[in-house]
């Protein structure tokens, strides 16, 4: 039997914020100081493996896969290497990023000679005996028997300058600020891992700030609390000045809204998600759905700053996704 586990949402930083303050406020979780380490954000497609003792089992972000019903040639690709990934432990799923040519575009990743699996976490376990690892040489021991599949990474920590959150000190916290956006907009010149593993120079995505090994819990509820993400202007999905911020945009309107959230990075991305990048006007609805919903998911900081209701913005959401669209089918 299958069932789908999806890898946790990771929040921007001002989300972090925000739950912490709330927790902390509840007194269900007292401020503390996170020391970080970051990963490279690869541009491609969030997927993964499950190893059950019965069988092997690959997944997206949304939906279990199959090599009849795929993503990219993920499934084609484990089904390809099955040895590899039967050597491993029953019971763990190992999460990466599918990534390569063909995928994405306009991107170093995307001039690699062939697609690649990065890893970044290994789950152990479900529901409340669940753990994740993440720390790269715990992946790398933990993968040994299948580390010699053709495409087959683990994502390192790149090597930034000490990287401390002193959630709940608002000053340290935006002394913190241009240290981060210096790192994202490094990685967005040049792919630091693509430059060093496959000597190709060109865009990367981002990063993501995961908390040093052993400095918080690895339950994932307790790891999606405090990591975020970072992504470089060309790929935000929200039309942030900067790619890391302690607060909430602040818009004065509806329009204003619709402007920060309806970006083209996050229609493109729609695109991608539910049709491969592929533009059909007769699926115009699934698109609108999409983006309607990933808005909403995404919008609860800025819609509580601005005072806005959703009901107040979401036909706005949806105009400007239709016209867009539209355009692109025209």
């Amino acid at each position: 039997m299958s069932f789908h586990v999806a890898w946790s949402s990771i929040e921007l930083l001002h989300n972090v914020v925000i739950t912490l303050t709330h927790l902390e406020n509840l007194k269900q979780r007292p401020f503390k100081p996170v020391r970080y380490r970051a990963k490279v954000k690869l541009h491609g497609k969030n997927t993964a493996i499950q190893i059950n003792s019965d069988a092997l089992l690959t997944q997206s972000r949304t939906d279990m896969l199959s090599p009849t019903s795929d993503l990219n040639g993920f499934a084609k690709w484990v089904t390809s290497n099955e040895a590899y990934f039967r050597a491993l432990p029953a019971g763990v799923i190992v999460f990466g990023e599918w990534a390569g040519p063909g995928i994405e575009k306009g991107m170093a990743v995307s001039q690699i000679p062939a697609k690649v699996f990065a890893v970044f976490a290994v789950q152990s376990g479900r529901g409340e005996e669940a753990h994740v690892i993440y720390d790269p040489e715990q992946i790398r021991n933990l993968l040994t028997p299948a580390l010699e599949c053709p495409g087959l990474h683990v994502l390192p920590w790149e090597d930034t300058e000490e990287i401390v959150i002193h959630y709940g000190d608002k000053a340290q916290m935006e002394a913190m600020v241009p240290l981060l956006n210096s790192l994202v907009d490094r990685v967005e010149k040049e792919d630091p891992w693509v430059k060093r593993t496959f000597g190709i120079s060109g865009l990367g995505e981002g990063l993501v700030f995961y908390p040093e090994p052993g400095s918080e819990p690895d339950a994932p509820e307790s790891l999606a609390l405090v990591m975020f993400k970072a992504k470089g202007e060309k790929h935000r999905t929200a039309g942030t000045k900067t790619a890391v911020q302690i607060d909430a945009t602040v818009v004065e309107n509806s329009a204003g809204f619709v402007d920060l959230m309806v970006t083209d990075a996050r229609l493109e991305q729609g695109v991608s998600q539910v049709f491969g990048g592929v533009y059909d006007i007769k699926s115009m609805g699934k698109f609108l759905a999409w983006v309607l919903a990933d808005v909403q998911k995404e919008s609860a900081a800025e819609l509580n700053a601005a005072g806005l209701e959703w009901k107040q913005v979401a036909g706005g959401v949806q105009a400007r996704a239709r016209d867009w669209y539209k355009g692109r089918c025209a």
